[in-house]
């Protein structure tokens, strides 16, 4: 991709350094903060918090007021999908020297931000991360942002000796990441209604191909209204945890979860309870 400028700010554009390997790898430029600067921010991150910093300016979520996973209509759904996911994660993680994770449709990574370092807080030894986004192809469309959310993942977590790598699309994360038999223990998607949509047909298949044995896969999505439940319930978010069983090879649904906004608690579904249709906003 080359350099490129980011206007910060204040108003002036920097120089930064971006590029993307044959691999995937992500070769940028090193983070400019102290230590003691970067400590303060991860405390504040640990802390639930965001704070204002030239490091992750360019980090953000999906703030759309109308979608069942933005804070500003879901409050808590984020935080504790987040809380889950780590908790699982960490139960599977026992005994790992090395672990590599990926995040399908990650956006501008705010998400990943976070969960990474709550993943390092809690002792887990990610040396790799996998970040696939149709914004990462060499012809994307009004893509600046992204690639300079990526510049900014890239240069802080390089410090921490993680190797990050993006991937334009399913296809070519999931080649180069058997290829270099790099695979992950975990996949993420935050609110990616495009895939949730082909899950059965184009995810599904292709996690079965690529998670490590007993490897997870994490989801948040936005839903319609269960069957006979009335437009309020559209604000709720969802989340489903799949795990891929050794003994078959196949993904198996271990739990799945209701995030209502009034609510500061999910509430799990039964075995028999069907999940609603996946909704684009």
């Amino acid at each position: 991709m080359g350099s490129y400028k980011i206007v910060m700010e204040a108003g002036r554009p920097q120089d930064y350094f971006l590029d993307i390997a044959d691999d995937g790898y992500v070769i940028t430029t090193d983070s400019d903060l102290s230590e003691e600067k970067k400590q303060e921010l991860r405390d504040e991150v640990l802390r639930g918090g965001w704070p204002e910093s030239s490091a992750i300016t360019k980090l953000d979520e999906c703030g759309d007021p109308t979608c069942s996973c933005s804070r500003m209509k879901n409050p808590h759904a984020r935080d504790l999908f987040i809380k889950s996911a780590l908790t699982r994660l960490s139960e599977v993680c026992v005994g790992k020297k090395e672990v590599s994770y990926a995040s399908l449709g990650c956006g501008l990574l705010k998400f990943d931000f976070t969960f990474l370092e709550l993943l390092l807080s809690a002792g887990i030894p990610v040396t790799s991360v996998h970040l696939v986004d149709s914004k990462y192809e060499k012809d994307a469309e009004k893509a600046e942002a992204y690639r300079a959310a990526l510049v900014q993942f890239a240069a802080w977590f390089a410090t921490c000796n993680i190797d990050v790598y993006a991937h334009g699309s399913l296809e070519k994360f999931a080649f180069r990441v058997r290829q270099a038999n790099s695979l992950p223990v975990a996949v993420v998607q935050i609110d990616v209604a495009e895939l949730t949509g082909v899950f059965e047909s184009e995810v599904k298949p292709m996690l079965e191909e690529v998670l490590q044995y007993g490897g997870l896969f994490c989801a948040l999505t936005s839903r319609g209204a269960a069957s006979g439940e009335g437009s309020a319930a559209n604000s709720d978010a969802w989340g489903e945890v799949w795990r891929l069983v050794p003994e078959t090879g196949r993904m198996r649904q271990v739990v799945r979860t209701r995030y209502n906004p009034a609510l500061d608690k999910g509430i799990e579904l039964a075995d028999d309870e069907p999940l609603p249709p996946a909704v684009n906003h």
